[in-house]
């Protein structure tokens, strides 16, 4: 007889993120043998809002009903955390939100609760699970993680993560971010200051901009870019390198492509060196790479290119989306012998699919009216010949944010006039952004050069051949680069497609783009897919075994597309309001009172904190309960804010400290140090915590004033309301109507 024992367990960022997801985890043993299932949904395709900040109660729900559970049945419910390892509240440097409210009042249990882990951590667990090394090192590199950290170096050590270094100064990832945002991009749009990169290359700016150095400071495994960025969380740069507004001029030839190549270039030399790095320290010959920085696959295949290892693995979700799966799987970590974890790594490797049953339960009756047809391959292939655009909407969807076949739109890799085609009809983006190419795995050398065939997850940009250039240029970037993808069976249709289309001219490589209309998510369910059918300019729609055309429904199209729209609505509605009854407690504080005391917590650490700090402390010296300060050194930042703390308490600097130094609020500062010395100075005091981590330089005899994690409590009124109350309310906020954003609550 078996005996199966089911355990469950769900991870999520704890705080309210632009790519909230989230994750469960089936740990299944019976008789004697351990294995797992698991299931991890992105928010934003569910709620319909590219970077929503939502929190992922859809997603959530979604992985219940998958797994036909109740969330009171999860064994560990599991989150990173900011700066404080609290599920309720990890920081106080940012407002609270309505994912917070929805956060403290899940129908959860304390001893469901896991302790929190690193962000870092999170990001390297996912990348092992999805590596399936058993020994090798991580490096997990983002804009900002736990306790301020920027980049995480881990390595496996009998069974364990071992964390080598943590650095805390502001790192490439916000540097990276912050040039996307002055050239006139948005937050999280990244990948565009990647695509504008090359054009920089030829504009030969040097001499003109001879000021312009993104070159951080590298020292062992720290980098560190203080010199150019303000601290955390509010960053922003101490410069704007001579912009200027480039409105009206091309993007192509101006100031604005040089910065791209500019931060590009220094983003590639810094992952170069930290891979070394990482290389000569650890003795590790495999290297696993997770974080949003991980996106970068021009550098991606920089690293994998230049044999420091013997293998590198990028982690497909590599963004904050992706977390989830970490901390899910850091649960499971936790949970496992030594002996089953390394069965688990051997087992499992990560999905490019979800299972097909995972859709939802809403009846779309509308799709029903439809003049569908039976899929025909030969049928798709001449319409592709044609230069048509094909959406692909097939099975279970894609894990990550890459599109892989299942939720694509493929057209004519052959034809010069293609991404002009695409972006007119379809994506309505920016032309220097390139389209992938998905091809057979027999095409691949003949177009494209790699010294690896880790190509199924589109995680790496390689090198275009001639003959790429020459037949298929519709998918090759400016600098001769292709973000391709190596299609197998699992590819569903888009492979049968590759494979007739091989009998027929000799090769196999189409254009592969996300099925989704510019700045919306890729689509999830059938209804999805006919809307974006319907609103963009897609010739033909291929649904599993049916497909649909353009054409055939040319006289109907706006009272098909009325009917969906409202379906859509209505579907959205439904499916928020029934997640939140399948998570939220049945009677809770008000939301409104929540969200009221908490603002006046975070105001209060924000504005006063470090001010009723230094207050303190020079009360003590003024009372003889501390000594005078030999030296006080403050940086040029906080300089402003001391004068006016001294002035409105009637404070003489004499009386606090012998000697106050104002300083740079850099690396520069260390040789200005003095044993003895207070430091005021944000940067500096994560910047010697970094060096004397790494062993570069002991402090022992230095006092950082600055962090602590002793904060205020809240205290709640005893009023509740019931459920109705909560969900009625909660749909009328951001977190359920995509036009409101986040900033319409506190107005």
């Amino acid at each position: 007889m078996s005996n199966c024992i089911k355990e469950y367990y769900l991870g999520f960022m704890s705080y309210c993120s632009h790519d909230p997801a989230s994750a469960i985890v089936e740990l299944k043993r019976e008789n004697g043998l351990v294995s797992f299932r698991f299931i991890h949904y992105l928010e934003g395709m569910l709620s319909r809002k590219k970077k929503s900040y939502h929190f992922p109660t859809r997603s959530i729900s979604a992985g219940l009903k998958y797994f036909d559970i109740e969330i009171s049945e999860i064994n560990q419910v599991i989150t990173d955390y900011m700066d404080n390892e609290s599920f309720i509240n990890t920081s106080y440097n940012f407002r609270h939100l309505v994912g917070d409210y929805i956060r403290n009042n899940l129908n959860i249990r304390p001893d469901q609760i896991a302790q929190n882990v690193e962000h870092h951590y999170a990001h390297a667990m996912a990348a092992w699970i999805g590596s399936g090394y058993e020994d090798c090192a991580f490096l997990a590199i983002d804009g900002l993680g736990s306790s301020q950290s920027t980049h995480t170096v881990f390595v496996t050590e009998d069974g364990q993560l071992k964390k080598v270094f943590s650095q805390t100064t502001p790192g490439i990832g916000s540097l990276y971010s912050l040039i996307t945002e002055l050239i006139g991009f948005e937050v999280g749009e990244e990948g565009k200051t990647m695509g504008l990169a090359p054009y920089g290359r030829e504009l030969r700016l040097d001499k003109q901009y001879p000021h312009i150095d993104f070159k951080g400071v590298y020292n062992s495994l720290s980098v560190d870019y203080s010199k150019i960025i303000n601290r955390s969380p509010n960053k922003y740069l101490l410069t704007d390198f001579g912009f200027k507004n480039y409105e009206n001029s091309n993007i192509y030839n101006d100031f604005r492509a040089y910065l791209a190549y500019c931060v590009q270039q220094e983003l590639e030399k810094c992952l170069m060196h930290l891979a070394k790095q990482i290389n000569e320290l650890t003795g590790k010959r495999q290297l696993c790479l997770s974080g949003g920085v991980a996106l970068n696959c021009v550098a991606n295949e920089i690293i994998a290119k230049s044999n420091i290892f013997d293998s590198v693995y990028v982690f497909p979700d590599s963004a904050d989306s992706g977390l989830a799966v970490g901390l899910a799987f850091s649960a499971v970590h936790r949970n496992v012998s030594k002996l089953e974890w390394k069965s688990l790594l051997n087992s499992n490797s990560y999905p490019k699919f979800s299972p097909n049953n995972t859709l939802t339960s809403f009846d779309f009756q509308e799709l029903d009216d439809l003049p569908w047809q039976p899929l025909d391959v030969d049928s798709v292939l001449r319409e592709i010949q044609k230069d048509s655009v094909i959406g692909i909407f097939w099975e279970g969807f894609e894990y990550g944010p890459r599109a892989l076949g299942h939720r694509s739109f493929i057209a004519n890799a052959t034809s010069l006039n293609m991404k002009e085609i695409l972006n007119l009809k379809i994506k309505h983006r920016e032309a220097y952004r390139p389209f992938a190419p998905i091809c057979l795995p027999s095409d691949f050398s003949l177009f494209f050069e790699s010294p690896h065939l880790n190509h199924e997850h589109m995680t790496y940009a390689v090198k275009a051949k001639k003959k790429a250039q020459e037949l298929v240029p519709a998918i090759v970037h400016y600098d001769h680069t292709a973000r391709v993808q190596i299609a197998n069976e699992d590819c569903g249709v888009v492979y049968q497609i590759l494979l007739r289309m091989k009998e027929l001219y000799g090769f196999g490589i189409l254009i592969n783009t996300s099925f989704n209309d510019n700045d919306e998510p890729i689509v999830y369910d059938e209804l999805d897919a006919v809307s974006c059918f319907l609103r963009t300019n897609c010739d033909v729609l291929i649904i599993n075994q049916k497909m649909l055309f353009r054409n055939s429904i040319a006289r109907k199209l706006k009272q098909y597309s009325h009917k969906i729209t409202m379906a859509l609505e209505d579907r959205n509605s439904k499916r928020f309001q029934e997640s939140l009854k399948s998570i939220l407690k049945l009677q809770t504080t008000p939301l409104q009172e929540f969200l009221i005391q908490y603002q006046h917590v975070v105001y209060y650490h924000k504005n006063f904190y470090v001010i009723e700090r230094l207050h303190s402390l020079f009360v003590d010296i003024r009372c003889g309960r501390r000594s005078k300060i030999k030296r006080l050194m403050i940086s040029n930042r906080e300089l402003h804010d001391f004068q006016n703390l001294l002035r409105n308490f009637y404070y003489d600097e004499n009386e606090i400290a012998h000697e106050i130094l104002e300083i740079p609020d850099s690396a520069d500062s260390i040789q200005l140090l003095q044993t003895g010395d207070y430091i005021l100075s944000y940067n500096l005091s994560n910047i010697l915590r970094d060096y004397n981590s790494l062993g570069i330089l002991r402090i022992d005899n230095f006092e950082v004033f600055y962090h602590s994690s002793d904060f205020p409590l809240v205290r709640l009124s005893n009023s509740v309301v019931d459920a109705d109350t909560v969900i009625a309310n909660l749909s009328r906020t951001y977190e359920n109507v995509n036009s409101l954003e986040i900033e319409s609550l506190f107005k």
